[in-house]
């Protein structure tokens, strides 16, 4: 009698997707935040560098579970994107109820969410103001200039002559993002947080 061979089990894969480099720090930054209070499950995160559409994550999932030497099973997908990006360029909303069954259908994702980052992620890292000044050496009155989040934080680093890419400066942002109070930002975006952390199991 033939034995059976034992079925393999798949791997669990949760994924984030973020818009760009400086997204990508933040949301790093986040995890381990959530490690140092007891999270312990293995999150990738995927820099798209720009809005991660259903194209985009279609792309990325289908190269994960091709490179996989074992089966994988999306546990949680999450897409993250400034609520701005439809406003500045006149883009038209994606048909998320569309994306979701999309996703669960082809690669039978359990759960996705989308985390707004209200109005972009350098709101985020102004909740740290404080922080951020004395990263880059600037006084704590320093006066803000700029319409929208990402106007203010090129301001900012134009001081220091640092350029400013939240998409693709990754080695040059994030020395000083690196040194923002995570707990802070985590704190006042409670509410933009709270999908994503009702599916991680955070209760912190």
């Amino acid at each position: 009698m033939t034995k059976k061979k034992a079925k393999i089990k798949p791997e669990c894969i949760k994924v984030i997707f973020v818009e760009g480099d400086a997204d990508e720090i933040v949301f790093e930054k986040l995890i381990d935040y959530y490690r140092s209070n007891g999270f312990k499950k293995q999150i990738k995160i995927i820099n798209t560098h720009g809005f991660p559409d259903e194209k985009e994550m279609r792309k990325h999932l289908e190269t994960i579970r091709r490179c996989s030497k074992t089966p994988v099973m999306f546990d949680t997908v999450v897409c993250e994107y400034d609520t701005d990006v439809f406003v500045k360029n006149s883009k038209q909303k994606p048909d998320w109820k569309m994306v979701e069954a999309n996703l669960k259908r082809l690669f039978e994702v359990i759960h996705f969410c989308r985390i707004q980052a209200n109005t972009s992620i350098e709101d985020w890292m102004l909740d740290d103001l404080e922080g951020l000044l004395k990263a880059l050496c600037l006084p704590l009155n320093t006066q803000l200039k700029g319409q929208y989040g990402q106007d203010k934080m090129k301001a900012l680093f134009r001081r220091k002559n640092i350029m400013y890419d939240r998409y693709k400066g990754r080695e040059k942002i994030k020395p000083f993002l690196d040194k923002l109070d995570v707990a802070k930002i985590r704190e006042a975006r409670k509410k933009e947080l709270k999908g994503l952390e009702k599916l991680l199991g955070i209760d912190i």
